[in-house]
């Protein structure tokens, strides 16, 4: 994306989740950079929502606009994520 500036922007939809004790951890990121397109992104943000939502963690979800020149998170990527919890699934079987 490109505003009047010319600066280019890109989003970033970070999963915060709550622990016991109510605080609010970052879990996740879903970057627009490793995306084909905002559609991708999309994509990848609704199966995210839809598996979150299935397993009833609860938490929040924040799209922010960062420049695209931003350091990548060092968080765990969505399907980097999604394996960790189907880990622990297969661990507590």
């Amino acid at each position: 994306m490109t505003d009047e500036a010319g600066r280019k922007f890109v989003m970033i939809t970070t999963f915060r989740r709550r622990t016991a004790d109510g605080f609010m951890l970052a879990a996740f990121v879903i970057d627009e950079r490793e995306c084909e397109s905002p559609a991708e992104m999309k994509a990848i943000r609704n199966e995210a929502l839809d598996e979150i939502q299935r397993r009833r963690i609860v938490g929040e979800f924040e799209t922010r606009r960062a420049k695209a020149g931003e350091m990548p998170s060092d968080l765990p990527r969505w399907a980097e994520y999604k394996r960790q919890l189907e880990a622990a699934d297969q661990e507590s079987s």
